[in-house]
């Protein structure tokens, strides 16, 4: 009886302590997520990731670029890092079913590991539009070579999903970004380069992505003053046909030593991060970053192989597009009109300033020198101050995605690097603009030019 009644009690004390245990863990499971800081006052709609005081390695996040998937989902990928460029630089996907109403945890498919060594930076997202695949190009560092900088210099890789994002397959191809008078002629020795937006089609089936190639003035001298830069774009030759992925093939644009260069005043070469649309005429337009004060834009008639001269691009007044170094995205809407995010300033600092941003609504112009007419900027979105767990300065929507669904305007985009969120751009804001901008003149450029 005693021995009985004394198992009876040790039985109840684990029990008890049992109860303890899963009582504390759903606590701990229950307390909510930290955040500090006003994730919100950019007015998002949502947030897609968000730092807590207690999650790592993950203060900083930039290179946001989302798509509407087939099925109507949205999926996002972003560049995670404790500091941007540290060896644990990786990719991460999120995915939402419902709009943009929530989204699921970050999944990170691509980064430093013992099987697969060196970070991996600056992903970007094509769907095949026939069957549905989703592929996942990013950039992986190879970390025994180093010509500008740890995460700028490696291979383009890829994934692909068959289930619209939700698991992802590696592939053992990858591809060299090309040979110009930057990079080594070692074959082994890979290509730095960066582009931040992910590619679309255009009407004769060509499948372009832009990017930067990035080199050195003086060898060896790898401080952000020597980087110089200049614009290509890749072409996905048989993306759309080949069921294989390990068979992509692709093309560099232009086929030359020299890509789209923009000189500055000290002599230095520096354009960057192009976006880009197509005209109703078939030509091709490229907004480029620049250190010269201004968006510079350039023109090809040929599918890409070729391309005009950068120059500075101009307001419908002849005013021209002020913005520091700092990206400048550019998309075409259906209705024929085109949107433009930038800074409207010129350059006081290193980067920026990159607050506030501010939109401009352009329309065709085809037979002007400018082809694209665009209207007065419009002051979207400011923010005050960098995030109390933030790695950088101040700096709102730059590294951002602008995507159009069924007639609205969406904007996947981060707060200072650090936040990444999720709201479309009002429709009333734009509509307005678009009609000022149709009935304004042709343009006619003013005097004086980028620096």
């Amino acid at each position: 009886m005693k021995k009985t009644l004394a198992l009876t009690m040790v039985t109840l004390a684990v029990l008890l302590a049992s109860c303890r245990e899963s009582h504390s863990m759903l606590q701990a499971q229950d307390k909510p997520r930290v955040v500090p800081g006003n994730w919100k006052r950019s007015a998002p709609l949502s947030a897609i990731y968000l730092p807590t005081k207690s999650s790592k390695n993950d203060r900083c996040n930039q290179q946001v670029v989302g798509i509407v998937t087939k099925k109507g989902s949205y999926l996002v990928t972003w560049t995670m890092a404790s500091v941007e460029s540290k060896p644990g630089q990786r990719v991460a996907i999120s995915r939402s079913i419902d709009q943009g109403k929530s989204w699921s945890g970050a999944q990170i498919i691509a980064g430093d590991s013992e099987k697969y060594p060196g970070a991996a930076s600056y992903s970007w997202l094509f769907q095949v539009p026939k069957t549905g695949r989703i592929y996942c190009f990013y950039l992986k560092n190879d970390p025994n070579v180093v010509t500008v900088r740890r995460d700028i210099t490696g291979w383009l890789k890829w994934q692909h999903s068959d289930d619209d994002g939700q698991t992802w397959h590696r592939v053992d191809a990858r591809f060299d970004m090309g040979r110009g008078e930057w990079t080594s002629s070692d074959p082994n020795v890979p290509t730095s380069f960066i582009g931040i937006y992910a590619p679309h089609t255009t009407s004769w089936g060509d499948v372009l992505f832009s990017f930067a190639r990035y080199g050195l003035q003086r060898k060896g001298d790898r401080k952000y003053e020597n980087w110089q830069t200049e614009v290509y774009f890749l072409r996905l030759d048989n993306i759309i046909t080949q069921p294989d992925p390990e068979k992509l093939t692709f093309s560099i644009l232009p086929d030359t030593p020299q890509g789209l260069r923009i000189k500055r005043s000290n002599g230095l070469l520096w354009g960057n991060e192009p976006s880009w649309i197509e005209l109703s005429d078939g030509r091709l337009m490229t907004a480029i970053r620049t250190k010269n004060d201004a968006v510079y834009y350039a023109l090809s008639s040929d599918r890409g192989q070729s391309w005009t001269s950068p120059e500075p691009l101009r307001f419908g007044s002849g005013e021209i597009v002020r913005n520091p170094n700092a990206p400048c995205p550019m998309v075409k809407r259906r209705d024929g009109h085109v949107v433009l995010m930038f800074h409207n300033a010129k350059q006081s600092s290193t980067f920026g300033p990159r607050n506030p941003i501010w939109i401009s609504v352009g329309a065709e112009d085809l037979g002007a020198v400018q082809p694209l007419r665009f209207g007065a900027p419009i002051k979207f979105l400011e923010v005050d101050g960098r995030p109390p767990l933030g790695t950088t300065h101040e700096q709102i929507a730059t590294y951002s995605t602008l995507v159009e669904h069924d007639g609205q305007l969406l904007l996947f985009y981060k707060d200072s690097k650090h936040w990444v969120l999720f709201r479309r751009v009002p429709e009333n804001l734009l509509e307005s603009h678009a009609r000022d901008i149709t009935e304004q003149p042709s343009n006619k450029p003013d005097a004086g030019d980028g620096k």
